[in-house]
């Protein structure tokens, strides 16, 4: 991770890791989360994740990408519960 300029967090429940998050800084005030997991079984644990990664992986940055929802609607939902800023327009583009 190192590397490749990636850092992460995670939640330990009982010593098991119950969730886990990494992603970079691509700009001064900009960070993007390319992975965000958590068990669904343990309610509010994808907002904990997401809550304590950003204040205390990147609590320098503007602006978090949460990248993609791949047009799935519980993604979409989740996004869009955390009131952003904006949201950029995607396209998909088809050669024949």
């Amino acid at each position: 991770m190192e590397v490749l300029g990636i850092k992460g967090g995670l939640i330990r429940i009982n010593g098991q890791v119950e969730a886990f998050s990494f992603g970079e800084k691509i700009n001064k005030e900009t960070a993007v989360v390319h992975v965000e997991k958590a068990n669904p079984n343990i309610r509010g644990l994808y907002t904990a994740i997401n809550m304590l990664f950003a204040q205390n992986v990147f609590p320098e940055v503007t602006y978090l990408n949460r990248e993609e929802d791949m047009g799935k609607e519980g993604l979409r939902t989740a996004k869009e519960s955390y009131h952003p800023e904006f949201m950029v327009e995607k396209y998909n583009i088809v050669v024949k």
